[in-house]
């Protein structure tokens, strides 16, 4: 069971990030102005679903208080992400989002008291050094701005603390209300969105009519990626050890990622990357033994 659950949420989150490739929103206000308007729209759908069967979204102040510091960790993550990327090379970059697995892993070993297994060790390894050569050459040769090293550890922490705050709420409700979580999550993300969009309008970024318009199919898309894929991993952070689950999730979708770029959309990976690949694909089976 919970097999067939990890895998349905690598493959939405896999999901989710090919269909990024699909956005239109050149400028950080623009992306912004989508990333707000696929997260209402997650929010969205699960409140459709709340009002269809209520009985499924029972949610607790606890649970309330989890999923609103949910949605301000996922909103603060792609914020300061897209600030990395527009400010310093892409492949360093792209390296520390990855690398944020290791948050919810030290987590699950020291304060949720899950077990260590050499295993777990040689399988980080792995997939940090599978990251580093997934990405490695990906950015080009630009010279870090300014202010570029705190983005990516801000992204770095922010990124790993959802996760954390993901296992915490699952814990305090005893492994439920991961619907009402996701619910309140999206959107907050949303309302976070909205209000860092109106703050960056100001530089500029296209219409909003235009924006829509270029990008409905990416916001449905990102949308049932998004929410199903962290519905899903909600569920699963009640069930399965962080120190596992976190690290194989977020490797697995790097890992796929780079393979189904290659093969639908003829992205020719260098050597290094193929060696990434290779390594990644070891790094689950050594998670896995």
């Amino acid at each position: 069971m919970n097999t067939g659950l990890i895998c349905a949420a690598i493959a939405l989150f896999i999901f989710q990030s090919l269909s990024m490739k699909l956005q239109k929103a050149p400028g950080l206000a623009d992306k912004l102005f989508v990333n707000c308007l696929f997260c209402a729209l997650a929010a969205a759908g699960l409140g459709a679903g709340a009002a269809l069967m209520p009985s499924a979204f029972m949610l607790s102040g606890a649970t309330a208080l989890y999923g609103l510091g949910f949605g301000l960790c996922f909103a603060l993550t792609i914020l300061f992400y897209n600030l990395a990327v527009s400010t310093g090379p892409l492949s360093y970059t792209a390296f520390y989002f990855s690398a944020s697995m290791l948050i919810p892993t030290l987590a699950g070993l020291l304060w949720f008291g899950e077990p260590f297994s050499p295993g777990l060790a040689v399988g980080l390894a792995l997939f940090l050094a599978a990251f580093y050569l997934l990405n490695s050459g990906a950015g080009g040769q630009m010279h870090p701005r300014p202010h570029w090293g705190l983005y990516c550890l801000l992204t770095f922490l922010c990124n790993g603390l959802s996760a954390v705050v993901q296992k915490a709420q699952q814990r305090a409700a005893g492994g439920g209300e991961a619907f009402g979580f996701m619910l309140v999550g999206f959107s907050g993300a949303a309302l976070c969105y909205a209000l860092a969009y109106f703050a960056a309008r100001r530089t500029g970024g296209r219409q909003a009519a235009a924006l829509l318009r270029d990008n409905r199919l990416a916001i449905v898309l990102l949308a049932l990626g998004s929410a199903g894929g962290n519905v899903l991993l909600t569920i699963l952070a009640g069930r399965v050890a962080a120190s596992y689950l976190f690290p194989l999730v977020q490797g697995s979708i790097v890992v796929g990622v780079a393979a189904c770029s290659a093969l639908f959309f003829h992205e020719k990976p260098s050597a290094r990357g193929k060696l990434g690949l290779l390594l990644g694909a070891c790094a689950i089976a050594a998670m896995n033994l």
